[in-house]
């Protein structure tokens, strides 16, 4: 996905994770929740909290997890374009059958030598 200076992004992550991915993602919400679906319950509620649909004309869902299809749908009932980015094999059909825009791709599989 192309990604322009006004973007935003909003990453949660369970709290172990969070250093890493603090460091290794600069300039992003970090969001931590821990438990079962923690982080993904955390974005959920800022998404709406925050009221990113009044805030935005599209939104891009970085995960394949059917977790977000409620919110996917939130969000596209509300007006905005969204789009799910996910791995091919990662992206479950309750997700891919909730928006009409979806980029899939592989991850590179390793030469040998």
């Amino acid at each position: 996905m192309p990604v322009g200076p006004l973007d935003q992004f909003i990453v949660a992550v369970n709290h172990n994770a969070l250093v890493s991915v603090g460091i290794a993602l600069r300039g992003v919400q970090l969001l931590a929740r821990s438990g079962p679906d923690g982080a993904d319950h955390a974005l959920d509620e800022a998404a709406r909290t925050t009221r990113v649909d009044l805030r935005f004309e599209r939104a891009v869902i970085g995960s394949g997890d059917g977790y977000f299809a409620d919110l996917a749908l939130w969000l596209a009932g509300c007006g905005l374009h969204v789009t799910v980015v996910s791995q091919r094999t990662c992206l479950s059909w309750r997700l891919y059958t909730a928006v009409p825009d979806t980029v899939t791709f592989e991850l590179p599989v390793p030469q040998a030598a």
